[in-house]
């Protein structure tokens, strides 16, 4: 072995020994390996939305309640209560923090409710449907929605027939309702669905589709799925379009069809032996994307069939994307703050339990 290779070797060992990774893994041989969560939150519903607090505990949102936990000890309480009033909530959807303390969008209710730090309620304010429904805040005064469609199709087109690259991004000023329309991203058609006597619609699997996100200090990104890169608008609306990552098709097989999720409700491998679901033909760039407060961006990789961990290239706020991060299967990354990662994965009761890790620092392999 040369000597820089050696060191090399070295430092792979170091960096494995601080985060606590796993040995290496043939397949993802080039990754930073993450495997040793520092906390963990079993039995929970499908986590959409978290905000950390300053003491390491978080505040999810499930159905009917918003949980406050420490993932460290398992300890869990609620905030609020159901309820119409003050400080209660009908359908908790999405939680910020903000300002010091934590709001939470009501889809039902259509409202934003603050609760200060010591959690008692700063303030309750009425909302437009749109920015309730599927919204996401910022701590600089706005909520981004994207464009519903006007109506929904079954079959091989687009939602409402619009041309694919016309689907809208809005940024309302809250409470609203006035918007404006920010970004434009590639729409994904729907396809039918059937099993036995049923029939559903829904994108194709493995098309790769434009993910958007919005930062605190009110940065738009969008993680291109045609382009494998991230572009982003500031505050002030100047636009900067990221350099692409480089990535190779991967031919979709029989094999994939074995990996996709059944419908909730639906005995999953008799239906998937006779479900018919078309699939795209190559798997794109990456399924999900997330991003830090900083800015950092990290897509879940598409891997061929069989595959043993899941994959995530970083795209930094400037730069190219060089940094690839493995973590166990399953766990699909649903957070990032400044200093950890949060992932959920189903248990073998079909319940969703969320981990969490520490997130390697910049400049890391």
């Amino acid at each position: 072995m040369t000597p820089s290779r050696a060191r090399a070797a070295i430092g792979a060992v170091l960096v494995a020994l601080a985060l606590g990774c796993a040995r290496e893994d043939k397949a993802t041989a080039s990754d930073l390996l993450i495997s040793a969560p520092t906390g963990r939150l079993p039995q929970l519903e499908r986590v959409w939305s978290i905000a950390e607090l300053p003491d390491g505990r978080v505040v999810i949102p499930q159905a009917g309640a918003v949980l406050r936990a420490d993932p460290a000890t398992g300890d869990v309480d609620t905030v609020g209560r159901d309820g119409e009033g003050p400080g209660e909530y009908k359908q908790p959807f999405r939680v910020l923090m903000l300002h010091g303390g934590v709001a939470l969008l009501d889809g039902q209710l259509s409202r934003l409710t603050v609760w200060n730090p010591d959690w008692t309620v700063r303030s309750t304010t009425p909302l437009s449907r749109y920015a309730s429904f599927g919204g996401v805040l910022d701590t600089v005064g706005h909520a981004w929605f994207e464009q519903l469609p006007a109506n929904v199709s079954i079959g091989e087109i687009n939602e409402a027939g619009r041309p694919k690259d016309s689907t809208a991004i809005y940024r309302m000023t809250l409470p609203g309702p006035a918007y404006d329309t920010v970004a434009k991203i590639f729409e994904i058609g729907k396809v039918t669905i059937r099993f036995g006597d049923g029939a559903t619609f829904r994108p194709r699997l493995y098309q790769t589709p434009d993910v958007w996100g919005v930062l605190p200090d009110g940065t738009l990104w969008i993680a291109r799925g045609r382009e494998n890169r991230i572009d982003r608008m500031s505050p002030d609306g100047r636009w900067t379009v990221g350099a692409p990552r480089p990535f190779t098709p991967i031919p979709v097989t029989n094999a994939d069809r074995r990996r996709m999720h059944s419908f909730p409700g639906l005995p999953s491998s008799s239906v998937l032996d006779t479900m018919y679901e078309p699939m795209a033909e190559t798997k794109g760039p990456f399924a999900e994307a997330v991003a830090a407060p900083d800015g950092e961006v990290w897509t879940r990789l598409h891997q061929p069939a069989g595959y043993r961990r899941e994959r995530y290239a970083v795209f930094p706020v400037s730069g190219p994307s060089t940094r690839t991060v493995s973590l166990p299967l399953g766990r699909i990354l649903v957070a990032m703050t400044a200093r950890n990662l949060y992932t959920i994965h189903e248990d073998d009761d079909g319940f969703w339990e969320l981990e969490r890790y520490d997130r390697p620092v910049e400049g890391t392999p």
